[in-house]
Order: C-alpha cells, then structure tokens, then sequence
C-alpha cells in the first residue's frame, strides 16, 4: 500500500518556494499580485519568498511603467528570472557524435562544441564527451559561478528517474548509468539529469520558445533522425512542460509486411521514414546502378548524407524522389494518426527532411487529408528548423526544469 506524503512547515515552504520561482520563470515579467492570484496564496507568503530570491540573487525588479496602483498611488514592480544567476551544461551524445552547449538561466548559449563519435562503443563515445564538458568547464571565466546543473540527452529507451540508458538498440547500448559513468572522468558538484533526445528538444521548446508557446496548452515534438519520436507536452499553467510519454511513435506498425525495423518487427515508421531508412534504401539504389544524380554527388563509395539526397531530390532523380516521397506520405499517416489519437494544440517538427519546402508542402497535404477536424480547430503544425546544438540545449533546459523545482529550497 502507497501512502501520500504528509505536510509539516518546512516542506509546505519548500513547496511554495519552488512554485512561485517556477511562476516568475515561466510568467515573469509578472507582479507579485499576479503570482498570488495563479498560485492562490496570500500576497504576504508571495512577498516573504521574493524577498529571499532577490536576496540571493535568483529574482529582479523591473520598473512597469503602464501599471500603477491608483488606489495607493504606487506603480507596481515586474519580477523576472535573472538570466545570470545560474549556469548549465547541456550535452546531446548520440553515437554518430556528441554536442555539449553551456547556457545560462534562459538558455542562452554562451559556449558550445561538437565532434564526430570515435566509435560506435559507449565508453569511447563517453570518453570524448566528457573531454568536450571539460574544454566548457576549463573556457569559464576565471571567478564565473559554478555549474548548477548539467543535462544529458540520447536516442533510445531512458528511465529518467534512475538516470539510466535502458536500451539504445542499433548501438547495443543496454543499462548504461549515466551519472555514475560521468562521475568516474569528471568532478561534478552539481545534479545530473537524463532524458532522451526527443523529450529533450521538448523540453527545451517549452522553456525556450515562449513567444511560440507561451498561450498553448499541449504540443507535440515530432523529432525525426536516426530514429522518430514525438512526445507530448502539457504547458498549462500548473503543468509547465510536463511530458506525458517518451511518445516512442517510430514504432508503430505502417506497413505490416514492410521492411524489418532495428526493434525486430516489420513495417515500423522508423524502418520507412528515418533519416537512417531513407539513406539505407538510397545506398541500394546506387549499388543497383540507381540514382545517378545522387551518385554524382555522393564521393565514390561514401555513404550519402541527408544533404546529398536533398540536392539529388531538387535535382529529379527518379530513384530519390521515390524513396523520399514514400517516406514523407508514411510520415503524413503516421502525424495524422498521432493527431487524431492526442489532438495536441501544436506539433512542432525537427528533421533534415523537412529542410525541403517540396517535402514540407507534401507532408501537410497527407495529413490534413486523414486528419479529422470536424469538432476541433485544427492543430497548429511548426516545422523548426535543423540544428546540431537543438539536442544539447534541450538537455540544458532539462537541467533547468529540474534546478526550478529544487533552488528556492
């Protein structure tokens, strides 16, 4: 039998601490009214905690000019976070190669590398990830603060709670302990997260694209790389960024006698629309004497890139553009499917493929063929674009979320 925890002083503090930090960081530039209005506590409660904040440096006043009290005469004071007041590492370790970012409290990226992956084996792939956080950690200004988080990213099945990689398949990656493994080659003094690379990203999209998302209840992240998933978000007012499912779709069967997929079945989305099936299926095409114009692109007997099937597309080759529109009308289905199913109020898409307008056109007219909209306003659909860093910051902005719910104590 499970019991709730119960509530004495100090925790019942700890509680409203966090929340009224998460409320000027989600909300700010926001009045200390507002605060107790959203978090239904007394304005006194709502000043003592500020008052600690601006003490330790967490929190600042800015002038609001058009608000005033008029009953008092006094105008009232916006909070907001101090962006320097903490500092982060984000790192995105995928196997193929590793990005680490250094931001501050917004996410802001102050420092940043990258590098090919040594091997396909974890400990080496390990090894040169840590040498890159130790290059950030080593470039810090003489005297800057110290780290206050750092947030670790990879593709696979993540128990986030543990911290543990349970199983990145195509790498045979199983049970890898990721704080403990960092804490053998590096001296951290700060907390460890781990997420998977999807739910990074969404992560990030919430804490960091609040002009986009700001008014928007749920989104999805439709991440497509080696391989696909779209986590869902809930981004209500008491459920900043919550994600509810890693959102493991490029598992779901398309095409029941379609090619095997890495998970062992056959059909998979991942085995039809990944960047890593479309260049599998491309590599064929040119060992069968195919694609001649991604052949004239592609140096001889190097495995092509996203970038040299997205020139051959533009291009007309028959062969590409066969596999990369088979690849996009899947993908369509698969959306649809996942909008239908959750009916999330934006989806929100990252992949190499969508670079192409052509593709991005074809995707959107799949989908709002199957999609069904007939009680509903239809889902916003944002397709943002590429970036090797996208992985790192999002795990910083884990990093983040997690340091909001423990700093105030």
């Amino acid at each position: 039998m499970q019991f709730e925890q119960g509530n004495n002083l100090p925790r019942v503090k700890a509680t409203n601490q966090s929340s009224i930090l998460q409320m000027v960081y989600h909300c700010g530039p926001i009045t200390r009214a507002d605060i107790a209005k959203r978090l239904d506590l007394t304005l006194p409660t709502i000043t003592t905690n500020i008052n600690t904040m601006i003490t330790a440096g967490l929190v600042r006043e800015l002038d609001s000019p058009e608000s005033a009290d008029r009953r008092h005469g006094r105008r009232s004071r916006l909070l907001d976070i101090v962006p320097g007041a903490r500092h982060f590492i984000g790192v995105e370790m995928t196997g193929s190669e590793s990005a680490v970012c250094l931001t501050d409290y917004r996410g802001q990226v102050l420092d940043r590398r990258a590098a090919p992956a040594p091997s396909r084996d974890y400990e080496d792939n390990l090894d040169m990830t840590c040498t890159l956080i130790q290059e950030l950690l080593d470039r810090r200004p003489k005297g800057s603060t110290s780290l206050d988080g750092l947030g670790f990213c990879v593709p696979g099945l993540v128990d986030s709670q543990a911290g543990i990689l349970k199983v990145r398949p195509s790498f045979n990656w199983y049970d890898k302990p990721i704080p403990r493994d960092l804490g053998r080659r590096l001296d951290l003094k700060c907390p460890v997260t781990v997420e998977n690379n999807a739910c990074a990203r969404a992560y990030g999209a919430s804490l960091f694209r609040r002009e986009l998302l700001s008014n928007v209840p749920t989104f999805a992240y439709l991440f497509i790389h080696a391989g696909i998933a779209c986590p869902l978000i809930l981004n209500t007012s008491n459920a900043f960024g919550s994600i509810v499912g890693a959102g493991e779709v490029g598992h779901m069967v398309m095409e029941p006698n379609g090619p095997r997929c890495t998970c062992g079945n056959h059909g998979c989305l991942e085995a039809i629309s990944s960047d890593h099936a479309i260049i599998s299926r491309c590599m064929d095409a040119l060992a069968r004497g195919g694609a001649p114009a991604l052949r004239a692109l592609c140096p001889v007997g190097a495995q092509p890139t996203m970038g040299h099937i997205l020139q051959a597309q533009r291009k007309g080759d028959a062969d590409v553009c066969r596999i990369v529109e088979r690849a996009v009308y899947t993908l369509g289905l698969a959306i649809a499917n996942i909008d239908n199913f959750t009916c999330p109020h934006a989806m929100l898409i990252e992949g190499e493929l969508f670079r192409s307008e052509e593709n991005r056109r074809q995707l959107l007219e799949v989908v709002h063929r199957n999609i069904c909209n007939v009680k509903r306003a239809d889902t916003d659909f944002v397709f943002v674009e590429p970036d090797q860093f996208s992985g790192a910051q999002g795990a910083a902005a884990v990093a983040i979320f997690h340091d909001l719910q423990l700093a105030a104590e």
